[in-house]
């Protein structure tokens, strides 16, 4: 008898000892990344100031999280995995977040809890279906527009690039780490105390207790909703963000018909001298900043009340902060092209010298076979004549004119394109609500309430932040500067953009999609390029000119035989001519003179 009830408590002790590792190599199957890279930031000369680039990690655009996450949870929570001694570390622990691709940034005024760049606090954000208000924890623009290259122990940061980040892989690693703090008493118990502090009573642990199981709930809703619409895996430094962005909005926040497969992830695109281009996003659709900008927000999170059966007043009720929005515009734009925030410069005291003879060669070739459609040097006196600006307002302001080659002529995966232009939505109940107009470009609406996407996004964001701007009593004066000086245009073509490539060498992967690892690939013919390659890295390969691209633990590979993920088009091939041929083959001399030159801009 004493037998087996010794073998019982020895079995019981193993169970206990075992559980946690068990549970934690599920985990780690679920969220494994790569290893954080320890290294030294430094910063190039962009034209901002220190005190610039603070506020720009962390400015709020009203935006929140899927799930309506309250900013002391974020800072209260642990790692998602168990121990045996008690705590498993901050969640926000850099070294943890680091893994994600999240940048870490120091203790400041505009940070004082040390969160990852490219997170806010929202204070007063409110909650549509409830109407309830909290200060809540959101991403911000520097979230996906901030990158780091890190090269022998140094880390490049580099203000507007294209972040590393893996967002769906945080994503996952947040929700366990809500899912753990229920589930793990202790866990909960240490979490009660940081989020409600000394003295709290039964009742409000309670109330914590229900909230949490609350939003745990909403998020496997959520998620359950949308787990078959993504079928193209984005990961590192990827997000097909028109597609999401419509899908919540319209799908989520809407109605549920609105959904649609998102599956043409894009690389996140970096963005000094944007902010002058008559048209943005890859496939030219937006033209004004305020609109561009506030589709956005909507899109991470920034929840507005679009509920039919609201009161009429209610309908548009938004989070998105347009004043914020306004002047994270400005300090991107500056008051002309070349100012503002501009492109880094290649730092030869990290990355090496730049050969001046091979990329005095290289000039000429650009000039050859890319500046039809790149423009010229944004240095050179030619980059100012007349034919390539244009004036879109009331104003005497000049914008640059981006270039659009159509799917054929540039052979690129088409779906980014294609899947905006075929998408239709359900607006029916809510323009039954407050009334719709067809816009300059639709033909007349249709009484069963169905718009291209476009028309829907443009109608939903106007109305909104035509609210804000009421509520604010801005004149319209203010609203045209709020706007940028320009109209509200949109379309949906069969094409994508060319933009000047001033700071190109610091923007890999390449293509929309980000299919291509490196600037030297991108002058070979498709069939000569990595058919399969990884990211999550950002050890940086100065030779050809991106990241790093060979297998690491927990990294992601992108397979370019997937749909969205194609790395055919824009090609140097053969004569020079076919579909998605831009120009001849190269020799692998001049392929060299290119890349060197490319470093230059």
């Amino acid at each position: 008898m004493v037998k087996k009830w010794l073998i019982g408590i020895l079995i019981a002790v193993v169970l206990v000892l075992i559980a946690p590792l068990a549970i934690n190599l599920l985990i780690w199957t679920k969220i494994k990344v790569p290893p954080d890279e320890p290294v030294e930031v430094v910063w190039t000369d962009q034209n901002w100031k220190e005190e610039d680039w603070q506020w720009w990690y962390h400015a709020t655009q009203g935006s929140a999280l899927e799930s309506i996450i309250p900013y002391k949870w974020f800072i209260s929570l642990e790692q998602p995995k168990l121990s045996w001694w008690g705590s498993t570390g901050p969640f926000i622990d850099p070294k943890f977040l680091g893994g994600f691709g999240l940048l870490p940034d120091n203790k400041n005024a505009d940070n004082p809890d040390s969160i990852p760049v490219g997170f806010a606090k929202t204070e007063n954000y409110f909650d549509p279906q409830t109407g309830a208000t909290d200060t809540v924890i959101g991403l911000t623009c520097a979230a996906c527009h901030t990158a780091q290259i890190n090269y022998q122990g140094k880390g490049i940061r580099v203000e507007g690039g294209p972040s590393m980040v893996n967002l769906k892989k945080f994503k996952t690693a947040f929700g366990l780490a809500l899912f753990l703090t229920d589930l793990y008493p202790p866990r909960f118990n240490r979490f009660a105390d940081k989020v409600l502090g000394e003295n709290y009573t039964t009742e409000e642990r309670k109330q914590l207790k229900q909230k949490l199981k609350s939003v745990i709930a909403q998020g496997k809703e959520f998620a359950d909703e949308v787990k078959n619409l993504y079928p193209t895996e984005e990961g590192f430094a990827r997000l097909d963000a028109l597609g999401r962005i419509g899908n919540f909005v319209f799908g989520r926040e809407l109605n549920s018909e609105n959904y649609r497969v998102a599956d043409a992830p894009v690389n996140f695109p970096h963005i000094w001298s944007s902010s002058w281009f008559d048209w943005v996003q890859y496939n030219g659709s937006v033209m004004q900043p305020m609109a561009r900008n506030a589709g956005e927000a909507m899109g991470v999170f920034s929840r507005v009340n679009l509920d039919p059966n609201s009161p009429h007043s209610q309908v548009f009720e938004s989070n998105v902060n347009v004043e914020k929005l306004f002047e994270i515009e400005e300090l991107l734009s500056g008051y002309s092209i070349f100012n503002g925030l501009i492109a880094p410069k290649w730092p030869e005291y990290i990355l090496g010298e730049i050969d001046s003879d091979k990329a005095a060669q290289g000039k000429q070739l650009y000039q050859q076979n890319c500046q039809v459609c790149h423009l010229p040097p944004m240095d050179s006196e030619e980059f100012k004549a007349d034919e390539y600006w244009t004036k879109l307002g009331e104003t005497e302001r000049q914008y640059l004119k981006v270039t659009m080659k159509n799917l054929y002529d540039i052979g690129t995966d088409p779906k980014q394109a294609v899947n905006w232009f075929q998408r239709t939505v359900n607006i029916d109940s809510l323009a039954s609500k407050v009334g719709y107009e067809s816009q300059d470009g639709e033909e007349d609406f249709e009484t069963d309430g169905i718009v291209k996407a476009e028309f829907a996004l443009k109608f939903a964001v106007d109305k909104t932040v035509e609210k804000k701007y009421d509520q604010l009593g801005l004149t319209k004066e203010q609203r045209y500067a709020y706007d940028g000086y320009r109209p509200d245009k949109i379309r949906s073509p069969l094409a994508y953009k060319a933009r000047p490539l001033n700071g190109i060498w610091a923007t890999a992967p390449f293509l929309h999609n980000g299919s291509v690892p490196n600037l030297y690939e991108m002058l070979l013919p498709a069939e000569q390029r990595s058919q399969k390659f990884y990211l999550g890295t950002k050890e940086f390969d100065p030779k050809y000119v991106g990241f790093q691209k060979d297998k690491i633990p927990g990294g992601f590979l992108l397979d370019t035989a997937i749909t969205g993920n194609s790395n055919a088009g824009h090609e140097f091939k053969g004569d020079g001519t076919g579909e998605g041929v831009i120009g001849p083959e190269l020799s692998e001399d001049e392929r060299w003179a290119l890349v060197e030159y490319l470093k230059t801009l």
